[in-house]
C-alpha cells in the first residue's frame, strides 16, 4: 500500500484521533459530569451492592417505598461491572470517554464505507454537532440508542446476526428502544423469514419491558402524554444555544442527505427515515418538555447523512461547476463542522481545572469530608435522610439506603405515593457546609464541603 493510500485511509477518522487528543488534555471525565451521571452512579451502587434485585428496582433512594427502574438495566450493571473492575473513577472516565469516541467513529466509519471518504471526514465532526452537548459528555445510555440505532441500520442488508445483536443490546439500554428497533425490521422487508425470526427473538425482551412500566405506569411521574408541546423549554443562553444553531444546519443538510439517500438507496432511506421519524415523534410524549431529547437521538443519522450530503455536492460541483466553486463550498463544510467541534469542546465541564492533577483528588471533589463523616459514622444497612438535592449523591457515594429522592410527588421524575421520613442522621446543604441532624433536628456536626 502507498503512502498515498495510507493517508486516505486515515483521513476519515481524523476527526476521531482529533477528539481523543482533546479528550487527553481536557479529563473532565474525572469527577462527576453531570446530567443524570448522579441517578446513574446510585443505581450502579445498588447493583454492586443487590446484582439482582438492583437491576429491576431503585430501593437505594426514595427508600422505603422505592420505584421502578426508570431504564432497562443493561448500561448500569456495565457501569457497576467496571466500578467493581477499576473502581468508580474509573467507571465513570471509560464510559463518558468511550461514548464520545464510538460516537465520532461510528459516524465516520458508516459514512466512509456507505458514502466516501469525504462523506466519512465530515459526518465524524457533525456527530459533535448535537443539540444539546452534556447528554454526549455525561455517560448515560440514551447517548449509545443512536449508536446502536446506526448499527442496526447498517446490518440489516449485509449481517442480520450484527443486526439482532445491535437491536438486541438497545432493547436492554433505554426505554425509547421499546419503539425505534423492531419497526426497522418491519420497514426492511415484513415478509423477510429472517427479519420475522429477528422479530420473533426480539420480541420477548420487548414484552418484558413493555409490560414492565405498563404495570408500573401508576409509580412513575413521566409528564403525560404530548407534555413537551405544552410545557415547551426555550434553549438558554449559553454555548448550548450556539451549539443547537449549528446542529439545525446539520440537521438541514441531513434532509438533504435524506433525499439523494431516497434516489440512490431506497432501502437506506426507509430505515433511516423510520428511526428518525419515531425518535422525533416519541419526543412528544414527556421528557419534562425537553423536545431537544428527539433532536439529540437523531443527531447521529443526521449528521451520517450530512456527511454524505457534502460528499455528493462537492463531486457534483466539481464535475458541473469548476474547481474553484467546489474547493469553496468545501471550505464553508470545513468552517461550519469546525464550529460545531468548537462548540462542543467549550461545553466539556471545566471539573476545577485540574486538569490530570485530579487524580489526586477524591472522585467525590468537595463532597468527600460528607463520604468519610458518613463512612465513620453509620452502618452499612442505616438509613438516612437528605435534602433532596443530595439523594443521589449520598446513595452512591456511601451505599446507604436513602428516605429521599431528587424530585417530590407529582412532578416529572418522581414517585407516586412516596412521602420522605427523617431518620436518625439526616442531612443538609447548608451554604459551604454540610449539616448532620439526629432525629429531634439537633445538630450534630457541620462538616465543611472540601476545596480544590
Amino acid at each position: 500500500m502507498q503512502v498515498k493510500d495510507k493517508i486516505q485511509l486515515l483521513i476519515p477518522f481524523t476527526p476521531l484521533i482529533v477528539v481523543a487528543i482533546v479528550l487527553l488534555l481536557r479529563p473532565y471525565y474525572l469527577f462527576p459530569a453531570g446530567g443524570d451521571t448522579e441517578f446513574h452512579l446510585a443505581r450502579a451502587r445498588e447493583i454492586l451492592q443487590n446484582p439482582f434485585y438492583g437491576l429491576f428496582w431503585d430501593s437505594i433512594t426514595y427508600y422505603p417505598l422505592g420505584r421502578p427502574v426508570w431504564h432497562q438495566p443493561l448500561f448500569n450493571a456495565v457501569y457497576a461491572g467496571l466500578w467493581y473492575v477499576g473502581g468508580v473513577r474509573f467507571a465513570e472516565s471509560f464510559l463518558s470517554v468511550f461514548q464520545v469516541l464510538l460516537t465520532v467513529g461510528i459516524a465516520s466509519w458508516f459514512a466512509n464505507r456507505e458514502y466516501g471518504l469525504f462523506a466519512g471526514y465530515f459526518a465524524g465532526l457533525f456527530a459533535l454537532a448535537v443539540p444539546a452537548p452534556s447528554t454526549l459528555t455525561a455517560a448515560i445510555p440514551a447517548a449509545y440508542i443512536p449508536i446502536l440505532a446506526v448499527l442496526t441500520i447498517y446490518y440489516i442488508p449485509q449481517d442480520k446476526k450484527k443486526a439482532f445483536i445491535s437491536s438486541l443490546i438497545g432493547l436492554w439500554t433505554h426505554m425509547i428502544a421499546l419503539f425505534c428497533f423492531i419497526p426497522l425490521y418491519l420497514v426492511d422487508n415484513y415478509k423477510d423469514k429472517t427479519n420475522l425470526k429477528i422479530i420473533a427473538i426480539l420480541l420477548p425482551s420487548w414484552l418484558f419491558w413493555a409490560g414492565y412500566w405498563v404495570y408500573f405506569k401508576d409509580k412513575l411521574v413521566t409528564g403525560g402524554v404530548f407534555y413537551t408541546l405544552t410545557h415547551l423549554k426555550l434553549v438558554p443562553p449559553h454555548p448550548g444555544s450556539y451549539a443547537f444553531l449549528i446542529f439545525m444546519v446539520v440537521f438541514i443538510m441531513g434532509f438533504i442527505g435524506l433525499y439523494l439517500l431516497y434516489n440512490s438507496n431506497y432501502r437506506q432511506f426507509k430505515l433511516f427515515t423510520t428511526y428518525i421519524v419515531i425518535v422525533m415523534f416519541f419526543s412528544l410524549f414527556g421528557f419534562n418538555g425537553d423536545f431537544l431529547r428527539g433532536f439529540q437521538f437523531a443527531a447521529l443519522p443526521m449528521a451520517i447523512l450530512s456527511g454524505f450530503a457534502v460528499e455528493r455536492g462537492y463531486k457534483y460541483l466539481y464535475k458541473s461547476r469548476s474547481r474553484v466553486i467546489s474547493s469553496a463550498f468545501l471550505l464553508v463544510m470545513i468552517f461550519v463542522s469546525m464550529m460545531g467541534a468548537v462548540i462542543f469542546f467549550s461545553y466539556l465541564p471545566n471539573q476545577h481545572g485540574k486538569g490530570w492533577d485530579a487524580l489526586e483528588t477524591p472522585f467525590e471533589g468537595e463532597y468527600a469530608p460528607l463520604k468519610e463523616y458518613i463512612e465513620n459514622n453509620t452502618s452499612p444497612d442505616e438509613i438516612l435522610w437528605s435534602d433532596r438535592e443530595l439523594a443521589e449523591k449520598v446513595a452512591w457515594m456511601t451505599g446507604r439506603r436513602v428516605s429521599n429522592g431528587l424530585y417530590p410527588d407529582n412532578t416529572y421524575g418522581g414517585t407516586r405515593g412516596f412521602v420522605d421520613k427523617h431518620q436518625d442522621i439526616n442531612i443538609y446543604h447548608d451554604d459551604g457546609y454540610i449539616s448532620i441532624n439526629d432525629l429531634n433536628n439537633n445538630t450534630l456536626t457541620r462538616i465543611k464541603l472540601a476545596t480544590y
